[in-house]
Order: C-alpha cells, then structure tokens, then sequence
C-alpha cells in the first residue's frame, strides 16, 4: 500500500499550452516547467539557457568589493595569503579554488583545513596562532561568519581576515576586514542560496575584475575561471544547496567541465568512483564522487582530500584517490555501527512518536552522526539529532524535514548550547550532556511554534498523471534540458494508474527489477531497497521518476519506482 500521500498538482491547461507553443517542447515537458513556477519570459529563458552570462554582477554582495580590492593589492605585491576552508566536500572544494586561482595569479597560498575530530568546525585559536607566522592576510571559505571571538583574537594579532561563508548569519557580525556572505542580503536575491564553493568563485570572479579594471593583465595572461566550474559543480551539489537561479547554471556549466576535465585529483576520483569514460549527471556527483570526499573530513583526514584536489600529478593522485575510497568503506561501516545503535536508543526511549528527536551515545564516531541522521530523517519523517557524548560534553548533528528550520530551532535553545551553526536543513552543535533533555523540550516547542504539535505526514508531489506510452524518445531528448535536477528542482514524478506487474527480479541482494504492463506500453522500472517487497497480483497505481541515463553515449531512459497502491 501507499507509504505516502499523493499530492497532485493542477493541470494549468492554459498556461501549459502557451509554455508549449512558445518554446516548441511537448506539452508534458511544458506542464513540468509550469510545475515549476515558471511561467515569465525571462525565467523561462534563464531555465532553459541557463549560459555563464546570466550570472548576476559579484559585486552585488555585500563587501566583495572591499574583498576584492584587498585581495587584487595582495596580488600586486606578492604577500602570502592564508586559505582556511571547511573540511567537508564544499569548504575542500572552495578552498582548492581560491587556492589554485591566487596561486596562478603568482600568490605564495597556505591552504588550510581543520581536523574535525580534534579541532572542529571554524576557526580555532591554536590554528590561527600557527597560521599567523605564515601569512597576514587569512581568507576563510564556508566558514568564519560565527567565529566572532576568533576573528577579534586574529585582528588583535594583527592579522586581516576576510571572511567568505554561506551559512545562517548571527545577530552580530566579527569584525572583519570583510564579511561576504550571500545570507546578508534580503530573501529572494539570485545568490541568496549559494554554497560555500560559489562565494568562493564570486570573489575570484571579483579579484579578476579589479585586476582588469587596473590593467594589471596588460602584459599576463588573465585566467579563464570556467576550468574551475568542476570544483563549483561538485561542491555545489554536495551541500544540498537548491539548484535554481544561479546555481543552476553553475552545475549545468560544472558538469561540463567535469566532463573534460583534466584535474588530476577529479580524474582519479572518477576513476575509483566508477565514472571514468560515462556520463557524469548531477547524483553522480553528489552520491558518488562527494562521499569519498566528505568521508576524509568525516574521519579526520580532509587533508589528504585537499592534496587530492590540488595535485598536479596523476599517480599520486591516484593513490589519494585510493585512500579516500578505503576511508569512505570505513566511513560506511561506522555509519551503519551509530545507525543501528541510534535505533537502539530511540526504540528504548519511545522516541520515535516525538515531533522532534534527540538520541545520544557514548562513542558514537562525530564523523558520520550527520549521515545518520539524515538516514532517520528519512526513516522517521522528523527531524533527528545525534550526539556523541564525551566528558562530560556532546558533539550533535542534526537533520531536518522541510517544515521546520533548524537552525531557527537551534538559536531558540541558545542558552543551552555551547557552540552551534548550520542552516534550515543541517546544523551541528556543542552542548552540556546534563542539557541534553532541556535541549529536546526546546527544540519541540519551538518545532511548535514554526509547524504544530505533529510533524506533517511524508507527502509525494505529483507532476502529472500519465500513460507510460507517453514517455517516449522525444519526451527524454526535451528532458535532458531540465537538468540538472536536485533540490528546488526535483525530478518529475509522475503516476500511472491500471498498471500490472509481469515479472521481478533481484538485483545485487537490495533492489527489484520491474518489469511493467500499462495498456500495452511495456517498461522496466527500478524499485530501490524492494527486494523484500511483493507488488502481487491485480491493477496496481505507480508513481515513478523518469530519469535520462546514458548507455555507451547514447541516451537510455531509465524509470525508477516511488511508491505504489492497488488500483482500487
């Protein structure tokens, strides 16, 4: 029976029909963009030609400018810059980018990455004690915008900080040389949903541009930032950040670039990863090639990750690459470990029926408590914190479900956190074991206050109800322009109802291979994680998402199932 509630939108026949007509796409492809809230002109065009020259100017971010000039002054005179990035896939991605783009530019760089087992996410004072001896100029990237008290320790010393992140901005900003963070300007702008690796792009972009308005490339060469889309797209797509607006077109433009890339350490990723010589589509990168990364930052081992992104050369790359494959088996192996133990704990403490969960453990490995998370988010349709208590303290990660922000829940329990940061989806914190119980009172009232008493039940938005002939080959060659697909702009979902099955298959232990009957119209269809699971006998109602694969460089659409009912 149906695990979810089905959600159909309406048809809008009018409004699909001039979608249609005026960009000649079949109508079912025109009802999925009207779906998607598009319906002027100008967005239509954005969607569909989503080309480099639609970015908006950089320099409408608050203080890129003054980061920019600051950095172009750097440039002139040669001083050494300090890079202090993230350590999972995004912060890695950024830094390599900002740290190749100064480094062609001539800049002494230092590249650094905090060990999250040891150090934790942001800036620490041991680090910033060692990295002033290197540099005085520090550009921290997808990170920095809460670390008040050590940007006013660094200024003390001396030190110039400019400040590049994305995530929620605290009620008072540090006292940086420069703040430049998407989330400063109002709701609704095109960079408002950046990741870190984007900003980081903006200010090279912005570097660029103040280096050419002085003429400084009169007699050198001036980069050409686009081979630097593939780390965009990639740490893009690993921050689950939404693919509309801009970055859409810097996915759609990166998984070009990932495409060709001649990047030692994306060659040897693809390479472990399975993808050399295929088709690299947006889940690829965000379930194949950004584990392996964030499995390195996950088990305290980022830097390895970052010399992988910043090699030069390929057999060294190679087994970086290599290293990071074993690490993310590793990874997957004490993920499954704090899972089972966190179903435990939930199951012991009757904490599954609560709108908001919270569930702690001694020796819960803090690298994949985010991971696991998300897993019972998933599982429980709630959201879920994990925490790993030691000494006395906990490390938390938490995950969330649309309704609720979490980093809203979050700041309402101020009082009782330590440490804490992230955004609506994701956030980690720092908290007192004996506030854990306060910590999940707070954050059920405030779960309250922004969604009701329960959470809303898991819902499965329909595009449209079709007849599985309709998907035909000119319905997937229209498709592919809707890529890339990802959050805020979700693969279609579509339901068909009178459908039998035929046959089902086992594949690798996990999944069922489907073979379906709707009025004719035979389709194999992917049921994921089904392979303990009957469709039975009898006209049965599908939803299901048509996906455009690739098989040997042609076009192979692929179907995968959603959900299912008895027609009846």
């Amino acid at each position: 029976m149906r695990r979810k509630v089905w959600r159909l939108l309406p048809e809008r026949p009018e409004q699909v029909a001039w979608v249609s007509a005026r960009h000649r796409l079949p109508r079912l492809v025109a009802r999925l963009l009207v779906n998607r809230g598009l319906l002027e002109e100008a967005d239509l065009l954005a969607y569909l030609e989503p080309s480099l020259n639609r970015l908006s100017s950089p320099f409408d971010l608050p203080d890129l400018g003054a980061a920019a000039r600051r950095l172009a002054r750097a440039v002139r005179r040669r001083e050494p810059v300090v890079i202090y990035g993230d350590y999972d896939a995004d912060g890695l991605t950024a830094t390599a980018l900002l740290s190749g783009f100064l480094t062609e530019l001539g800049v002494p760089c230092v590249s650094y990455v905090p060990d999250r087992l040891t150090e934790g996410y942001g800036l620490n004072l041991p680090a910033l004690r060692r990295l002033k001896e290197q540099g005085r100029l520090l550009v921290t990237v997808d990170c920095g915008v809460s670390d008040r008290e050590e940007v006013a320790w660094a200024a003390a010393q001396g030190l110039e900080v400019i400040i590049t992140d994305h995530h929620e901005v605290p009620e008072e900003l540090p006292a940086a040389l420069a703040v430049v963070n998407p989330k400063r300007v109002a709701g609704g702008h095109p960079f408002d949903a950046l990741a870190g690796v984007g900003v980081a792009l903006l200010l090279a972009l912005g570097v660029r541009a103040e280096l050419r308005a002085q003429g400084w490339f009169g007699r050198r060469p001036e980069p050409n930032l686009r081979k630097y889309l593939d780390l965009v797209a990639l740490g893009t797509a690993a921050d689950v950040v939404p693919v509309v607006g801009e970055n859409r077109i810097l996915v759609r433009q990166g998984l070009k670039v990932v495409e060709e890339t001649r990047r030692p350490g994306l060659l040897a990723l693809k390479e472990v990863a399975g993808l050399n010589g295929r088709h690299v589509s947006f889940r690829d990168l965000a379930f194949r090639l950004a584990p392996r990364l964030n499995a390195a930052g996950r088990l305290g081992q980022a830097r390895g990750a970052l010399a992988l992104l910043l090699s030069g050369e390929m057999a060294q790359a190679r087994l970086q690459a290599q290293q990071l494959n074993q690490l993310n088996r590793q990874r997957q192996t004490l993920e499954e470990k704090v899972l089972k133990e966190a179903w435990q704990v939930i199951r012991s403490r009757d904490l599954a029926a609560r709108p908001v969960i919270v569930a702690a453990g001694a020796g819960w490995h803090p690298g994949v408590l985010g991971i696991a998370a998300a897993r019972l988010t998933e599982d429980l349709g709630r959201p879920v914190a994990l925490v790993s208590l030691e000494g006395g303290r906990g490390r938390g990660s938490a995950r969330s479900i649309p309704a609720f922000h979490l980093f809203e829940g979050l700041n309402a329990c101020r009082h009782l956190l330590l440490k804490y940061g992230g955004h609506a989806a994701a956030a980690g914190f720092l908290v007192p074991a004996d506030h854990l119980d306060a910590l999940q009172a707070g954050l059920e009232a405030d779960f309250q206050r922004q969604v009701g008493r329960e959470p809303p039940p898991p819902a499965l938005t329909l595009d449209a109800e079709v007849g599985l002939a309709e998907l035909d080959e000119e319905f997937f060659i229209h498709l592919e322009r809707l890529r890339p697909f990802g959050p805020g702009n979700p693969e279609p979902v579509f339901a068909a109802r009178g459908v039998r099955c035929l046959a089902a298959r086992v594949v690798n232990d996990r999944h069922l291979k489907l073979t379906l009957d709707h009025q004719g119209c035979l389709r194999e269809v992917m049921f994921f994680d089904g392979a303990g699971q009957s469709l039975g006998e009898g006209l049965l109602e599908v939803a299901f998402s048509p996906r455009v694969g690739y098989f040997q460089g042609r076009l192979a659409p692929e179907y995968l199932l959603l959900d299912w009912g008895r027609a009846d």
